[in-house]
């Protein structure tokens, strides 16, 4: 895995991305059809229920309980992919 900024993307034969790293330089890259694409959107609460599929990074505070600034939940049939 490499880790990357999204900086352009275009449908020529297929789905192609083109990757900027933080030194400046580019890579391009095709992403196969079926693949899934997501992006982050603000949610409601009622989309946090019962069989809901999330993704929580949380860290453990003085007291022992958990802190996490963000939930991350699945919507219309789409999990996140973390």
């Amino acid at each position: 895995m490499t880790n990357g900024t999204v900086a352009d993307v275009t449908d020529i034969n297929g789905r192609a991305v083109t990757l900027t790293y933080d030194n400046g330089q580019t890579k391009k890259i095709s992403i196969p059809d079926g693949t899934p694409v997501v992006t982050f959107a603000p949610a409601a609460a009622a989309d946090l229920k019962p069989s809901a599929t999330v993704f929580v990074t949380a860290q453990r505070e003085a007291d022992g309980t958990l802190s996490a600034s963000r939930v991350v939940v699945g919507n219309k049939g789409v999990v996140p992919p973390m």
